[in-house]
């Protein structure tokens, strides 16, 4: 492309230089013409013939001075505009590399959920940049370092060796704590003093390191460090395509983490629903199960006393009957605890009287409901998540707190929902509750405080032994009110 475009040029010098020979022969012809004339018609003398030929010498040294500074001019001309042209392609050649890069690296970014890869290829990018100023590959060195508590750890590298990859650095000092703290790209041309990247073998030898910082929006996920043992010096171009870089590394990161968090809610639910279905399985085992083959070995009892002793016979279907009016309430309960219908018919309210009314039957304890007419207040998906943390509290007070009484209060405080389970039992020391809901040891503590979450909600226990227990559950009405609009 270059060839066809100085031959071209010279062509057209070629022609430039052929008119300026036309024109200066021209001109001599026309003098020498017009010199001829006038002598000839004046008789004039011999001295106007040196004349003439003077004039004809300066006017064919004047062609040919002009001929050659035009043929130097297009000489220099096209060497220049070769090296422009040269200079332009070799611009245009490593932009078109830069976009290449960058569309494999968003291709990378849509074919896997691995960050690893995607900062693999970042530092591929960015290493790109600086081979095509000349730098030899050997002579760069990189990584990304990303947050794992509140230090910074290489995640990926080049020539790093394996005690730099185990070495943190806290990320507050140097070139990466300037371009942490600022947000933006920062250049060092003192790497091996640096106060954190001088603890790295791998920078040792490096002349110039520039820290690109790894953010999205005021979410700091951490650096990617590039550095050279030749001086490097650095451009707008240079730093577009190093932001470029960063916000696609940002984006795998973000997806990753996006990915880690729903594989880890999918874990929770598959080990709640599995941890619920033990439960029921338990609750089955110990109630209408042992309940029923009670009932099958007193029908055959039964069965041998109705010829024997009739009146006895009586009394032991008596006995049958309110075992089996017991089974059934206690299979109804589980029924209502795995889908309570009268809270999708009636409400709240309604649900929470029914768990009351039947703990009463079953259990004998005292239970009241106060400001019952607030659990209106929420939407659907927040009643239904309140109604589980209050069955659940009620359920922890009915089998641990021995408490005479039981008392739920909802209520509205300026834009909250307020619900509290409160009962004059035993208590407990809630110190490792509150830092901790496992470390008790009790799943039902944790999935109160999961549920709470989903719902935007706090939940607080508080307890001292001998003097009873309060679990308080607060719900903003500005996201779950009864006319927010369900997402």
């Amino acid at each position: 492309m270059s060839k066809k475009i100085t031959t071209i040029v010279d062509k057209e010098f070629k022609k430039l230089n052929w008119f300026t020979l036309g024109l200066f022969s021209a001109a001599f012809l026309i003098q020498a013409a017009i010199f001829v004339l006038v002598i000839g018609l004046l008789s004039l003398s011999d001295a106007y013939w040196i004349e003439l030929t003077v004039a004809s010498i300066v006017l064919i040294a004047a062609a040919i001075a002009t001929y050659a500074l035009i043929d130097n001019y297009s000489k220099r001309l096209r060497k220049l505009m070769s090296q422009l042209f040269d200079k332009e392609m070799k611009q245009l050649r490593a932009a078109n590399n830069r976009a290449q890069s960058l569309r494999e690296l968003a291709a990378k970014l849509r074919a896997t959920l691995s960050f690893e890869v995607v900062v693999e290829e970042a530092l591929d990018v960015c290493s790109l940049a600086l081979e095509e100023m000349g730098i030899p590959r050997q002579s760069l060195t990189g990584a990304v370092f990303l947050f794992n508590g509140s230090d910074l750890y290489p995640v990926a590298a080049r020539r790093f060796i394996k005690t730099d990859l185990n070495q943190g650095v806290p990320g507050k000092s140097g070139v990466m704590g300037a371009a942490l703290a600022q947000a933006e790209i920062t250049v060092t041309d003192a790497p091996r003093k640096d106060p954190e990247l001088s603890q790295y073998v791998a920078f040792q030898n490096a002349v110039t390191a520039v820290c690109i910082p790894l953010r999205a929006g005021f979410q700091m996920f951490g650096a990617m460090v590039i550095s050279s043992k030749t001086a490097v010096k650095f451009d707008d171009d240079h730093f577009d395509l190093f932001y470029a870089v960063a916000d696609q590394a940002v984006i795998a990161l973000q997806n990753a983490q996006l990915f880690q968090e729903l594989d880890a809610e999918k874990q929770r639910l598959i080990e709640a629903d599995e941890a619920a279905r033990k439960e029921l399985a338990r609750d089955l085992h110990d109630g209408p199960t042992q309940t029923i083959a009670a009932i099958a070995m007193r029908i055959n009892f039964i069965r041998s006393l109705v010829t024997k002793d009739p009146k006895q016979a009586v009394r032991e279907l008596q006995k049958v009957e309110d075992m089996a009016k017991k089974t059934s309430k206690e299979i109804r309960g589980m029924l209502f605890t795995l889908r309570p219908l009268v809270l999708e018919t009636q409400g709240l309210t309604a649900a929470i009287e029914t768990v009351m009314k039947r703990v009463r039957e079953n259990y004998g304890l005292n239970l009241r409901l106060i400001g019952g007419e607030n659990g209106d207040l929420l939407n659907d998906n927040a009643q239904s998540i309140v109604f589980s943390i209050v069955e659940e509290a009620i359920g922890n007070a009915r089998k641990h707190a021995k408490a005479d009484l039981i008392e739920v209060h909802f209520w509205r405080e300026e834009d909250l929902f307020v619900a509290q389970v409160r009962d004059d039992g035993v208590g407990f020391e809630t110190a490792d509750v509150n830092r901790d809901y496992s470390s008790r040891g009790s799943l039902g503590m944790v999935n109160m405080r999961e549920r709470a979450e989903r719902i935007d909600g706090s939940l607080r226990v508080e307890a001292q032994p001998g003097r009873g227990t309060s679990v308080m559950l607060i719900v903003p009405l500005s996201k779950h009110g009864k006319h927010v609009q369900q997402s």
